[in-house]
Protein backbone atom coordinates (compact mmCIF):
# COMPACT_ATOMS: atom_id res chain seq x y z
CA UNK A 1 0.00 0.00 0.00
CA UNK A 2 1.29 3.70 -0.50
CA UNK A 3 0.65 6.30 1.35
CA UNK A 4 -0.16 9.47 -0.35
CA UNK A 5 1.66 12.40 0.38
CA UNK A 6 -0.39 15.80 1.10
CA UNK A 7 1.63 18.95 -0.48
CA UNK A 8 1.15 21.57 0.98
CA UNK A 9 1.21 24.41 -2.02
CA UNK A 10 1.22 28.30 -2.25
CA UNK A 11 1.79 30.41 -4.95
CA UNK A 12 3.65 33.56 -4.28
CA UNK A 13 3.87 36.60 -6.48
CA UNK A 14 7.45 38.38 -7.00
CA UNK A 15 8.20 41.41 -9.01
CA UNK A 16 4.63 40.35 -10.80
CA UNK A 17 5.20 36.88 -11.60
CA UNK A 18 3.16 34.00 -10.05
CA UNK A 19 5.37 31.31 -8.07
CA UNK A 20 3.69 27.66 -7.29
CA UNK A 21 5.20 26.23 -4.57
CA UNK A 22 4.88 22.82 -3.14
CA UNK A 23 6.00 20.98 -0.28
CA UNK A 24 5.87 23.98 1.68
CA UNK A 25 6.22 23.26 5.41
CA UNK A 26 4.64 26.76 6.63
CA UNK A 27 3.06 28.84 4.01
CA UNK A 28 2.66 31.79 6.36
CA UNK A 29 6.89 31.92 6.22
CA UNK A 30 6.94 31.36 2.52
CA UNK A 31 4.57 34.24 1.81
CA UNK A 32 6.64 36.83 4.16
CA UNK A 33 9.32 35.74 2.68
CA UNK A 34 8.21 36.10 -0.82
CA UNK A 35 6.94 39.74 0.07
CA UNK A 36 9.99 40.67 1.12
CA UNK A 37 12.03 39.60 -1.90
CA UNK A 38 9.15 41.32 -3.94
CA UNK A 39 9.81 44.45 -1.99
CA UNK A 40 13.32 44.47 -2.43
CA UNK A 41 13.31 43.96 -6.24
CA UNK A 42 10.94 46.59 -6.27
CA UNK A 43 13.30 49.06 -4.42
CA UNK A 44 16.10 48.23 -6.57
CA UNK A 45 14.21 48.59 -9.34
CA UNK A 46 12.67 52.33 -8.46
CA UNK A 47 15.87 53.18 -7.43
CA UNK A 48 18.32 52.32 -10.79
CA UNK A 49 17.81 52.58 -14.29
CA UNK A 50 17.82 48.85 -14.30
CA UNK A 51 14.16 46.95 -15.19
CA UNK A 52 15.20 44.20 -16.37
CA UNK A 53 13.93 41.14 -14.35
CA UNK A 54 16.73 39.16 -14.20
CA UNK A 55 19.39 42.16 -13.79
CA UNK A 56 16.92 42.87 -10.83
CA UNK A 57 16.66 39.78 -9.21
CA UNK A 58 20.40 39.45 -9.30
CA UNK A 59 21.14 42.92 -8.06
CA UNK A 60 18.27 41.90 -5.20
CA UNK A 61 20.25 38.48 -4.27
CA UNK A 62 23.32 40.53 -4.22
CA UNK A 63 21.66 43.24 -1.97
CA UNK A 64 20.32 40.40 0.75
CA UNK A 65 23.40 37.80 0.68
CA UNK A 66 25.63 41.39 1.26
CA UNK A 67 23.02 42.12 4.49
CA UNK A 68 23.00 38.12 5.51
CA UNK A 69 26.68 38.03 5.32
CA UNK A 70 26.97 41.22 7.39
CA UNK A 71 24.47 39.61 10.01
CA UNK A 72 26.51 36.17 10.17
CA UNK A 73 29.93 38.36 10.94
CA UNK A 74 27.82 40.06 13.63
CA UNK A 75 26.76 36.72 15.15
CA UNK A 76 30.09 35.67 14.77
CA UNK A 77 31.60 38.29 16.65
CA UNK A 78 29.17 38.61 19.53
CA UNK A 79 29.25 34.97 20.09
CA UNK A 80 33.05 35.09 20.46
CA UNK A 81 32.25 38.21 22.96
CA UNK A 82 30.23 36.06 24.87
CA UNK A 83 32.58 32.89 24.96
CA UNK A 84 35.00 35.76 26.07
CA UNK A 85 32.43 36.99 29.09
CA UNK A 86 31.65 33.30 29.87
CA UNK A 87 35.98 32.58 30.52
CA UNK A 88 36.32 35.67 32.53
CA UNK A 89 33.50 34.71 34.46
CA UNK A 90 34.36 31.27 34.77
CA UNK A 91 38.32 32.54 35.76
CA UNK A 92 37.08 35.14 38.44
CA UNK A 93 34.46 32.26 40.24
CA UNK A 94 37.73 29.69 39.76
CA UNK A 95 39.40 32.40 42.08
CA UNK A 96 36.52 33.47 44.68
CA UNK A 97 35.73 29.50 45.01
CA UNK A 98 37.43 27.34 47.21
CA UNK A 99 39.22 24.33 45.22
CA UNK A 100 37.80 21.40 45.38
CA UNK A 101 39.20 19.06 47.63
CA UNK A 102 39.84 15.36 46.43
CA UNK A 103 39.29 12.72 48.96
CA UNK A 104 42.14 9.91 49.56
Amino acid sequence: MVDEMVENKIVVNIYGEDYPLAGVEDPSQVSKIADFVDSRMKEIAENSRIKARDKVAILSVMSIASELMDKQEEIKKFKVSIDDQFETLLTRLDNVLPAEKSIP
